[in-house]
Order: C-alpha cells, then structure tokens, then sequence
C-alpha cells in the first residue's frame, strides 16, 4: 500500500493578489475630496443661494412687532433697559421711540452698557418732558422713532392720495407746502411709511410740498411681475410716477430721499426716468448702490451652519451664481456706482461706518468717481439708516447746507 506523503494532490486556484500601491491610495483620496468638494459646494452653493432668495428678494408680510425688551427700572434722568442681546436695536446710540403695546414715547442715548449671563443691560438717558412706561414694562426700540402719521406723530397735516403706477395703484401721504419744490420720500425694503417721518420737518420747515410713496410689493400694492423686490430695476418707474404726480400738481424742482433699498429706488430713476431733468437733488440715506456687494457684506458676517467659521468666498461665489441662475439676477444691472457717467443729479449720501446691511465702499466709490456731484457722509460707527438717530441736529444741519448749497 503507497503511503500518503500528507499532502494534498488536489489542484489549487490560482489567485492573483492585487496589492495596493500608495499611487491607489493617492487616487481614492483625491476622489473622495472630490466627492466632498462637490456635496460641499453643490449643497452648500444651493443652500446660500436659498438664503439670497429669502433674505434679499422675497416679498414677506410684514412681522408682528416684538415687545421683547423688559424696561427693568425708571429714575429721573435714567431707564435701565434689559434684553437679549440680539433684540432690536437694544445696543444702538442715538434718540429712538420707546414703545409698549399702547404707548409710544422717545428716549435718549446710551449712557452704559454690559452684557452678562446672556443678558444685555443698558442704561439710556431720558429725554426731557417724555414720559416713560412703568418699570416692568416691554417695550421695543423703533429706529424711525416715532408711530402713527405725520398728523398723530409731528401735527403736520396731510391727506392721503393715490398714484398711479405700472403695476395699479399706489398709496402716499401728501402735505401741501407753499413753493414750487416737492421732496417725495421713498422708504426701504419692507419698511412703513414713518421711516420718512424723521426728516419730513425739513420739508415743511423749507415751504416744500413733501410725498412719503408706497411702491410695489409693499402691502397693499400689487406685486412686481416678477413676485420679488428687483432693487431698483423696475421700482424706479414707481418713483417716477411719482415725479409725474408732483409735476402735474405745479412741482417745478423735484428732490429725491431714499432709504436702504429705497436709494436704489432713486439712483435707477435718476439713471434711467426722463424726469431726472427736473429732479434737482437726492439724498440718499445708507443707499443699496451695487446689490452684489450688499451680498458679500451679508456674508462675510456669516458662519457655517453648526460652526463659528466664516464663509468661505468660494462658497459665497457659488452661491451668488447659482443664485443667479436660478433667479435671474442681473448682478451687473444692479451695479449702480458703474453707470457714474449717467448721473446729472448733486446727491448727498450719508451712510454710517457701522453699517451692517448696506456696505458703504460703493457709495465711496461714488463719490471718488463723481466729486462734481456726489457727497458722502459717514459717521463712525453708526448702523444702517441711523444716522439721524445718533445726531438728529448734526443730519438736519446737513441737509439743510446741502439744499441751500443748491439754492432750492
């Protein structure tokens, strides 16, 4: 009988063995950051430009009022007022309307300031005669100081009107002056009427008539066709009815206020109307010049979700063409600083270092381009469409200069 050697007489597969080379290696990486980079931007891009869609162009309701300031204590000279510190306007200086539910009444500067345990206390001072809501009380802050109409607000009389513009008809308060001078107000994105109210006694006090216009998408207006604020592209024909209005009406020399938004509003039309010829002067208060940059000032205060890191360009870049795409935004359209050679219009532009919402570069830029013309102001430190807050007396004194400047 043979013996077994033990071994196994049965053929065996052949397996060839793949054997990872650090080139592989190399190659599963760089498609992995590939993948990575693509999710990021991608996703990252089409959330960004969500956020420019919401933040920037859709039409919103407007949103209830927020009493969401305690006023913890009232002395002679002083009110301690405590909040979050992402209330409203609860760390801007300057005069403000203080308002609860009912009441409305003003207060002053802040005197100090701390934030502790998530809490911001700030102590303003009072104004003289002003009476102030119980200790207890919620309140909030209101940048344009003062509710109601001309009427309730200043004593000044007016009469509601219509105007007729592209899209229907359009609301405005109107007050009767005794020259041949109009200055008509044009507010910003979403904001009321009574953003005029600040610097409507500089009107009267000149002998202006004076017009505080809706436009559309405001509420009670109908929409823009394209269902979302265009910044100027198709708003400037608003404010250019309402420029007709006033010259059929015996306006001779038109001046122009525009806040925020609102400044785009008026640059288009003094860009773009026929009867820039008679408008003979602009203010414009924190003016939106070139959308792209409000953009990127937006973003660069901007984290990560999740994270304290700040948006990367790239990101932003991607956003702002998808955005682009998928909204058909005209960012160079909405460029306003690059059509100086089409401005005729002396304007005065004041507009804060602290502004958060519209940067101040283009209307620098401006200004830089267009001397013959084009004057800016700019406060240390002051928010946006705040700066007659922070001196009431020191903005009034400017305007005035300008306009006597002009001899209108």
């Amino acid at each position: 009988m043979a013996r077994s050697s033990g071994r196994s007489t049965i053929p065996q597969p052949f397996v060839r063995k793949r054997s990872i080379t650090p080139w592989k290696i190399l190659l599963w990486i760089v498609l992995a950051v590939l993948i990575l980079l693509l999710a990021f931007f991608g996703l990252g891009g089409w959330h960004f430009s969500n956020e420019i869609y919401s933040g920037a162009l859709e039409v919103h309701p407007p949103e209830p009022a927020e009493f969401d300031i305690t006023l913890d204590q009232e002395g002679a000279d002083a009110v301690v007022l405590r909040a979050d510190p992402d209330a409203a306007n609860m760390t801007e200086d300057g005069l403000f309307g203080l308002l609860t539910a009912s009441d409305a009444t003003l207060i002053n500067g802040i005197l100090s300031a701390e934030t502790s345990g998530g809490v911001s206390t700030v102590r303003r001072s009072r104004v003289p005669d002003e009476p102030i809501p119980a200790a207890g009380s919620a309140v909030r802050l209101d940048p344009f100081v003062w509710p109601g109409d001309p009427t309730t607000a200043l004593g000044l009389a007016f009469e509601e009107i219509e105007i007729e513009i592209e899209v229907g008809r359009a609301g405005a308060w109107y007050l009767e002056g005794s020259t041949d001078t109009w200055m008509i107000f044009v507010h910003g994105k979403g904001a009321p009427r009574n953003e005029a109210l600040r610097l409507l006694p500089v009107a009267a006090e000149r002998g202006y008539h004076a017009m505080v216009i809706d436009y559309r998408n405001d509420p009670g207006v109908p929409r823009d066709p394209s269902g979302r604020y265009q910044y100027g592209l198709t708003e400037w024909k608003d404010v250019a009815a309402a420029a007709r209005y006033a010259r059929t009406n015996g306006g001779q020399d038109l001046i122009f206020v525009g806040y925020s938004m609102g400044g785009s509003n008026v640059m288009s039309y003094l860009l773009e109307s026929p009867l820039r010829n008679q408008t003979v002067a602009a203010i414009l208060d924190s003016p939106m010049l070139e959308f792209e940059a409000t953009i990127d000032h937006g973003a660069a205060q901007t984290t990560l979700p999740f994270t304290s890191i700040a948006l990367p360009e790239s990101l932003v870049s991607t956003a702002k063409w998808i955005a682009g795409w998928r909204f058909d935004i005209d960012w160079e359209a909405l460029n306003y600083v690059e059509r100086w050679r089409d401005l005729h219009t002396p304007t005065l532009i004041i507009q804060g270092t602290g502004d958060d919402t519209a940067p101040v570069g283009p209307s620098a830029e401006l200004a830089r381009v267009r001397p013959d013309l084009v004057t800016v102001v700019t406060p240390p430190g002051v928010g946006h469409v705040l700066a007659w807050n922070a001196d009431p007396e020191g903005y009034e004194a400017l305007v005035h200069a300008f306009l006597d400047d002009l001899g209108v």
